[in-house]
């Protein structure tokens, strides 16, 4: 098959929906087929073969994250000459609109995957009112959908958002797959991160933004910290509220056990799983939660908040425990976890054991009966 995607979010840019569509292409060429990636031109970056650039401009609102200009006849042009036999788009906005437009000239089928709760992300956009936002993304999405063949998912409760909205298209779950694992020594991953030997390590990956709920992590790291001296919090990954968690780790006097990475390499990220013993993931707001797969693969027992999409990666007590949003209930199993070896060997085996769902080609062969069943 020949697959063109279009995407916002896309190589260099570090998120979760640059990840997986990453995966998706380099796991859809593994298996022989053509992809070609539609998606906004990022200064400076050196492209591999079958990437093709729109024109774009650097908002204020997003620095990291050039916006496209759709208008692109020339383009168009080349997409034609293409002749794919699927268009398959990652948001409803910019790109996928355009994505479908140009698909309706092809003559082709298009899907859509949606990666993101975006009405829980109305806070970026501050100058209007947030009911009035959430109103319009959810028309956006009604409007987008409902002209696809079918729309991708990457867990059930996305599924029953998207229902609650009144989307009636044919709705597909597929979990994002796990892709470049890498294993290292654990005491080398320690000295490479200056962590002591008898630290208890636990890991956050991922956007240090508002929607994460880092603030939830903190406070309980404070209280985790009160009851166990040694325990040591590593972040990895930068946004606009770092800044203010560097504050309130300061205020809460935890900061001094707090290490702030900023972005890593794919590999040091690595590096970060495996120099640490559980996993932390305290956010609201995802659909899957690719990093909550990544840990589990590589063995780390994962306490994560009890909502959206994360339910459908962690099962509780398992390889890991789902917690309501409150300091209390999400720091009694980090407590148990340090306190009780037994337990946490127990889970970072289950967690090895059922992070097999999420391998690339269990994803690859899900995709590509999708495709084939649209076609």
């Amino acid at each position: 098959m020949r697959i063109a995607i279009f995407t916002e979010s896309y190589e260099p840019v570090v998120n979760g929906v640059s990840v997986a569509v990453a995966t998706l292409r380099d796991g859809l060429k593994a298996h022989g087929h053509e992809v070609h990636v539609f998606a906004p031109r990022f200064r400076g970056y050196k492209d591999a073969e079958c990437v093709y650039r729109f024109p774009s401009r650097v908002s204020r609102l997003a620095k990291g994250y050039p916006l496209p200009i759709p208008f692109a006849p020339k383009l168009r042009d080349e997409f034609l000459a293409l002749r794919p036999d699927i268009v398959h788009t990652q948001s409803p906005f910019l790109l996928g609109v355009t994505g479908l437009k140009w698909a309706k000239l092809a003559g082709v089928p298009i899907v859509s995957t949606n990666h993101t709760l975006y009405t829980e992300y109305t806070h970026y956009l501050p100058f209007l009112p947030q009911s009035m936002t959430k109103s319009m993304i959810v028309s956006v999405m009604q409007w987008y959908y409902e002209r696809c063949s079918a729309v991708v998912v990457p867990s059930h409760p996305v599924e029953q958002v998207l229902r609650h909205y009144g989307i009636d298209t044919r709705i597909e779950v597929i979990q994002s797959g796990v892709s470049n694992i890498r294993s290292y020594d654990r005491e080398e991953s320690r000295r490479f991160f200056d962590v002591p030997p008898d630290a208890y390590l636990l890991l956050y990956v991922g956007r240090v933004a508002r929607e994460k709920n880092l603030g939830l992590l903190l406070r309980s790291f404070k209280s985790i910290r009160s009851k166990y001296p040694k325990a040591r919090l590593m972040i990895v990954g930068s946004g606009p509220y770092e800044s203010a968690c560097r504050v309130l780790a300061k205020t809460l006097r935890v900061d001094n056990s707090i290490t702030f990475m900023g972005m890593l390499k794919r590999d040091d990220v690595w590096r970060a799983y495996c120099a640490a013993d559980t996993f932390v993931f305290p956010s609201v707001t995802e659909t899957q939660g690719l990093v909550l797969s990544e840990a589990l693969t590589a063995g780390l027992p994962c306490v994560a908040v009890r909502a959206s999409g994360t339910p459908d990666v962690i099962e509780n007590e398992v390889d890991g425990f789902l917690t309501d949003n409150s300091v209390s209930s999400f720091t009694g199993p980090v407590c148990r976890l340090i306190s009780d070896q037994t337990l946490r060997a127990q889970l970072s085996k289950s967690a090895v054991k059922e992070s097999a769902r999420f391998t690339v080609d269990v994803m690859i062969d899900k995709f590509v009966k999708f495709y084939q069943s649209v076609l």
